[in-house]
C-alpha cells in the first residue's frame, strides 16, 4: 500500500460525530486564544500581588474591603525548603566510604532548596459579601412578619369585638 493511498483514504463517520469533532476543534482554538490572552494578565496579577503583599503583611488583617471588592486572604505566601534526594544520593555514590552517614547528611543539607509558595486570595464583588447576605435575610424576615402580621391583625380585631361584647 502506498502512502498516498493512506492519505487519500477517508473514514466515513456519522454526521453527528463529524459535527462534534468540528466543535472540539473550534473549542480547542478558542481555548488556545484565551490562554494567550491570559499570559499578560497573569503576569500583571503577579506584579500587583508582589506590590501589595508587604503592605498586607504589615496590616495583619484577613479581610479587606474597598469600594467595589472584598478581599479575603486565604493563604499568605512563604518560602518552603525542599531537599533534592536524588542528586544527594547520586553524588554520595561518588564519595569515598569514610563515614557514609556523615557524607549523606552533609550532601542532604547542601542540596536544600527553597520553593516559593504564592499567596492566594478570594476576591468577590462587594454586592456578594456578608453585608448583602444580611440584607437579603432581613428582607425575607420582614416579608414573613408582614405575611403573619395580616393574620395577627385579624385575630386582634376579633379580640376587640369580643371585649366589646363582654
Amino acid at each position: 500500500m502506498k502512502l498516498t493511498e493512506l492519505l487519500n483514504e477517508r473514514v466515513v463517520v456519522d454526521k453527528k460525530i463529524q459535527s462534534e469533532i468540528d466543535e472540539l476543534g473550534e473549542l480547542t482554538e478558542k481555548i488556545e486564544k484565551l490562554k494567550k490572552q491570559m499570559k499578560p494578565l497573569q503576569k500583571r496579577y503577579g506584579e500587583v500581588v508582589e506590590q501589595i503583599m508587604p503592605v498586607l503583611d504589615k496590616l495583619d488583617k484577613g479581610t479587606l474591603e474597598t469600594k467595589s471588592f472584598v478581599m479575603k486572604i486565604l493563604r499568605r505566601g512563604y518560602d518552603r525548603e525542599n531537599y533534592k534526594y536524588k542528586e544527594s544520593f547520586l553524588t554520595a555514590l561518588d564519595k569515598v566510604n569514610k563515614s557514609t552517614q556523615k557524607i549523606l547528611m552533609g550532601l542532604l543539607t547542601q542540596t536544600k532548596s527553597l520553593t516559593k509558595i504564592n499567596p492566594s486570595f478570594s476576591l468577590s464583588p462587594l454586592g456578594e459579601g456578608v453585608k448583602d447576605k444580611l440584607e437579603v435575610w432581613t428582607l425575607k424576615l420582614m416579608m414573613l412578619i408582614n405575611k403573619f402580621g395580616q393574620y395577627f391583625n385579624g385575630i386582634r380585631d376579633g379580640n376587640k369585638l369580643l371585649r366589646r361584647l363582654v
